[in-house]
């Protein structure tokens, strides 16, 4: 599957359930046109999306401000009972209806080490949001993401002329408890194995991320899914 592909699915996903449009989005500023992972297929309103990145109205979106307070999919019309809406949060949702986009459903998708992001259904201004697809929603906007995640680090890394990083599970274990504050002499003593090996593992495993110091590499590990963030607790 492509991006392309992708795109062409979501179109047809949203519109058998009765939505208008979709989004699937890191929440970042995609004018800067790098060669990094981010995510942006959408088919919102041209006129929006224009001045969505024109404003730099993701600073003051309160539909992704709501999507950091929780991981579960939300209906925009509930967003007053999540947040506290400002002046400006309330002048970024008048624009977007004037500007054709009414209510919605929005999955976050916050990965640790990631810029946040969500994956979001919406209907026209006027039209009258269908709340029986809120848990279909949920199950493919979250598989839908980690889609496009995963073809967007592919597309990156092609840009780039990067090859996926694998480690070896000795390695692995090293740089788990590097990441845990270790000493190499505590982690062979914990790996059973000599300091030599565990300062070994983790050399070879900086070279292979042509990083230099272990916080790097074991940040590069949480980023690329070789670790979570919870395993370095």
């Amino acid at each position: 599957m492509t991006l392309r592909d992708l795109e062409l699915l979501m179109e047809q996903v949203a519109t058998e359930m009765g939505f208008d449009h979709y989004a699937l989005i890191h929440h970042v500023d995609h004018r800067l046109g790098s060669k990094s992972a981010s995510i942006r297929l959408e088919n919102y309103p041209e006129p929006w999306v224009e001045r969505f990145l024109e404003k730099q109205l993701y600073s003051w979106d309160p539909i992704h401000m709501a999507s950091y307070a929780t991981n579960i999919a939300f209906a925009w019309s509930d967003v007053p009972n999540m947040i506290q809406l400002t002046k400006k949060h309330k002048e970024v949702l008048e624009t977007a209806a004037m500007e054709g986009l009414g209510d919605g459903v929005t999955v976050p998708a916050n990965l640790p080490g990631e810029a946040n992001g969500s994956c979001s259904f919406a209907v026209r201004t006027g039209k009258t949001l269908r709340r029986e697809h809120m848990g279909a929603v949920q199950l493919i906007g979250s598989f839908a993401f980690q889609t496009a995640r995963n073809l967007a680090l592919e597309a990156a890394a092609a840009a780039n002329n990067l090859q996926k990083v694998a480690l070896s599970p000795r390695q692995l274990d090293c740089v788990l408890l590097a990441g845990r504050g270790k000493s190499d002499w505590e982690i062979a003593t914990i790996l059973g194995i000599k300091e030599d090996t565990v300062t070994q593992h983790l050399d070879t495993a900086r070279e292979r991320y042509g990083v230099a110091r272990r916080v790097q590499l074991v940040l590069r590990a949480v980023h690329d899914g070789q670790l979570a963030l919870c395993d370095l607790l």
